[in-house]
């Protein structure tokens, strides 16, 4: 596993990025059961007037069904920020994110519906003795659709839709930047190898061009 962690965050940082939508388990929970897991991903995100932003990210995250279609979450870990074009590229600072959905709109009958998820993001990286903080906020809407049959191995849900993101840079010496692409769309899918443990991946385009991977367990 360690091997895995190092090798991830070796790898260059092109072309893909960490994704900021539902990271595991689109489909909402019923009420007194969540999950926990752990997602890796990259990110590259266009800024207004300035260099490309580009992050590697690592972070645990745990969630909870309250009913009526209302879930909380919160996720913790590590990212890294470096800026196209700049001298600038920051260590691993810490990172903290917290969220709220409501999934209450069925499609028809069912068991397609609608979801919207709120989400706030901050997290720090250093370069010396400079440093740069990132805080994000974002309104998604997506469609999530279960395939198969809930309990057995191999089912899964397929997700997509669109995300609102107001994304700010704060920098310690030098001006202050804004993400240049506010609206953007994401699609996905968590796989269930068994009644409890999944795999999901998801990626973002337009207001980013990202990719994250999560495994799982669902309680």
């Amino acid at each position: 596993m360690t091997a895995v962690i190092l090798t991830f965050f070796a790898m260059p940082l092109q072309g893909v990025a960490h994704a900021s939508g539902s990271g595991g388990l689109a489909q909402p929970f019923s009420k007194g059961s969540g999950m926990f897991g752990v997602t890796m991903g990259y990110s590259q995100k266009d800024l207004h007037d300035a260099p490309e932003a580009q992050s590697r990210k690592l972070f645990f995250k745990g969630g909870f069904g309250f009913g009526g279609g209302f879930d909380g979450y919160a996720y913790l870990g590590f990212s890294d920020l470096k800026y196209d074009e700049s001298s600038f590229s920051g260590s691993l600072g810490e990172l903290i994110g917290l969220g709220m959905r409501y999934g209450g709109f069925l499609i028809g009958e069912g068991p397609a519906r609608m979801v919207i998820d709120l989400q706030w993001e901050y997290f720090g990286s250093e370069d010396g003795d400079r440093k740069a903080t990132v805080d994000t906020k974002h309104v998604a809407a997506y469609i999530v659709r279960e395939f198969g049959a809930a309990g057995k191995i191999g089912y899964f849900y397929p997700y997509a839709g669109l995300r609102y993101s107001d994304a700010h840079y704060s920098n310690d010496d030098w001006r202050d930047y804004d993400e240049n692409h506010n609206l953007g769309f994401f699609g996905g899918a968590d796989y269930f190898v068994n009644p409890n443990v999944f795999f999901s991946g998801e990626m973002h385009i337009f207001d980013e061009e990202s990719i994250s991977l999560t495994a799982g367990y669902r309680f």
